[in-house]
């Protein structure tokens, strides 16, 4: 008896049919906490775009939320009732994502001129995505920076800001030194040595511009 089947070479085998599972950023949440390989390859890949853009208004948003809790302790009658409510709020939130972009650029700057001395291949676009995957630690930076800086009423930082702030600053640095090990190419060494360079100076230059 004769098999219908020999000879038919496309028939899809579905036992070794595998897509790989889509990614999205709740998939993807766990690797930018702990800052896997996997996930600055991302960037090296040109797949990052998204995450960048979701994780920049995440920043944005809760610099601006530390922005207002700030605004109400220093203004209690600050506008915030009936549709104010709304409003006010949403103004934060607006004014913290404008100013979270204009933080991302200088930073991709000062990133891209840190890794280009230290030999890594640079690339404005690539440092940007990079910096994107890494921002997680940034949801809390930023506002605790913001508030330990204008509108702390203390000389010296409270240890309920300190404290945070440390464990918040090593997980970020962990974390974008990763991110130039992977996608710039550096040895730990240098993406160490970098990483400091660019902290100094970006210390330096809030000092010199703050009033």
């Amino acid at each position: 008896m004769v098999n219908p089947w020999n000879g038919c070479l496309f028939i899809r085998d579905w036992s070794t049919d595998r897509r790989p599972p889509r990614m999205n950023f709740f998939t993807l949440l766990p690797s930018m906490i702990t800052g896997t390989d996997e996930l600055f390859e991302l960037a090296l890949a040109g797949k990052a775009r998204n995450i960048l853009m979701i994780n920049l208004v995440i920043v944005g948003l809760t610099f601006g939320l530390s922005n207002l809790y700030g605004s109400l302790l220093q203004t209690p009658d600050l506008p915030m009732h009936g549709s104010y409510a709304l409003i006010t709020p949403l103004m934060f939130w607006v004014f913290g994502i404008f100013t979270m972009l204009g933080v991302l650029l200088g930073f991709t700057l000062v990133y891209w001129a840190a890794a280009r001395a230290f030999n890594g291949p640079g690339g404005l676009w690539l440092v940007m995505d990079l910096i994107g995957l890494s921002a997680v630690p940034f949801w809390f930076l930023a506002p605790l920076l913001n508030l330990a800086l204008n509108f702390n009423q203390s000389d010296s930082v409270p240890l309920s800001l300190l404290i945070p702030l440390v464990i918040v600053f090593g997980w970020s640095f962990k974390l974008v030194r990763q991110s130039m090990v992977v996608g710039q190419g550096l040895s730990e060494g240098k993406a160490t040595l970098a990483l400091g360079c660019m902290w100094i100076f970006s210390v330096s230059a809030v000092y010199v511009f703050l009033p």
